[in-house]
């Protein structure tokens, strides 16, 4: 990298399927948006390449063709579609990717050095595994060589944690926020709470297609008394229940990357209770932001200590390594690592 800190022409490539910053769900979204904007604070020219309702302190350009649902309708197209635009659309520094499907686009790219960050591992990425990648986690750094992948070092996903207000005085409801897809499991969630006789709420919006079956078998037909859906939340909504909830329940049922989830619950100063999977063990830090646990029996015990965390350690575990500015420290530094055509 030869442009001088502070003043690079910088490519943040977002998805061209939900908007940037998300209303709700999306997670990769989410963190495009926090590092484009992170970066214009910095005083970097930043170009977020997204959905033509985004929006950004920088430069906001998106391609109709790439929000099609007509003949590009498949989502790996769309993304290799918006990937490439975005690339001919002008000259950059440096290319921040967070397009997972487009990856064959920087396998061909000779222009400005880019770094993908794998907020999943779908398998084509085994198909070029000397571009450059980041990884969200440690556990997910591990697996990605395994894999053989090109990991140039962690980059934990990071938020901007002052508009959420810490209490300790919570409200007796269990909060899960997701989607519904088994691998998040809400269904587990539910069976916690029932065994314990508490009130949960469930925060997603409705399920996609793809997870319409899994929906109505194992959710619907338990909203019902304690059990809630209270369909998708965004902003200070979102941030209210994660205030007022005695503790976030994550029963996830795979290798989780990240989970921005847990940060969110601890930014507002409310434990999490968690699966040991993925990257679980590296968020939570268990007995004191949480409880990290193996199954759901010893999840419906573990949320009978919540009392026993304190609001103010959960916070400080956000802002001392989950944090906007923090996040953006580190893709600089791994960006620093490359060469002026890697990839």
């Amino acid at each position: 990298m030869q442009a001088q800190q502070g003043s690079w022409r910088i490519a943040v490539v977002s998805t061209p399927h939900i908007k940037t910053p998300p209303a709700g769900f999306g997670g990769s979204e989410q963190v495009a948006s926090g590092l484009a904007e992170e970066l214009v604070r910095r005083g970097h020219r930043v170009t977020l390449f997204a959905t033509p309702d985004s929006h950004t302190a920088g430069v906001l350009q998106s391609f109709p063709s790439a929000q099609s649902r007509g003949p590009y309708a498949d989502p790996g197209y769309r993304e290799v579609l918006h990937l490439c635009r975005a690339l001919a659309a002008g000259d950059f520094d440096l290319v921040f990717n967070h397009c997972l499907k487009a990856v064959p686009a920087l396998a061909l790219a000779r222009g400005a050095p880019a770094l993908t960050t794998m907020h999943y591992q779908p398998p084509i990425l085994t198909e070029f595994p000397g571009l450059s990648y980041v990884a969200v986690s440690q556990h997910q750094a591990g697996l990605a060589r395994r894999a053989g992948l090109n990991v140039l070092g962690v980059a934990h996903n990071g938020i901007d944690p002052a508009p959420y207000q810490v209490t300790s005085q919570k409200d007796d409801y269990l909060l899960w926020i997701g989607r519904f897809h088994t691998y998040k499991g809400p269904d587990l969630a539910i069976r916690v709470a029932q065994r314990l006789g508490m009130r949960l709420l469930l925060a997603a919006p409705p399920p996609p297609e793809d997870q319409r079956d899994f929906f109505e078998a194992e959710v619907r037909p338990r909203l019902r008394g304690r059990i809630a859906w209270v369909g998708g939340v965004e902003g200070a909504e979102k941030r209210r229940l994660f205030e007022h909830a005695r503790c976030t329940l994550f029963p996830v049922r795979w290798e989780e990357p990240f989970g921005l989830v847990m940060v969110e619950s601890m930014a507002a100063g409310t434990p999490v209770v968690a699966f040991r999977r993925g990257s679980v063990p590296e968020i939570i830090a268990d007995g004191e932001t949480g409880f990290v646990v193996d199954d759901a029996e010893a999840m419906a015990r573990a949320v009978c200590r919540t009392d026993e965390i304190d609001a103010a350690a959960c916070r400080r575990r956000v802002e001392a390594h989950f944090t906007t500015a923090a996040m953006t420290d580190r893709y600089l530094a791994l960006a620093a690592q490359l060469g002026p055509a890697d990839g």
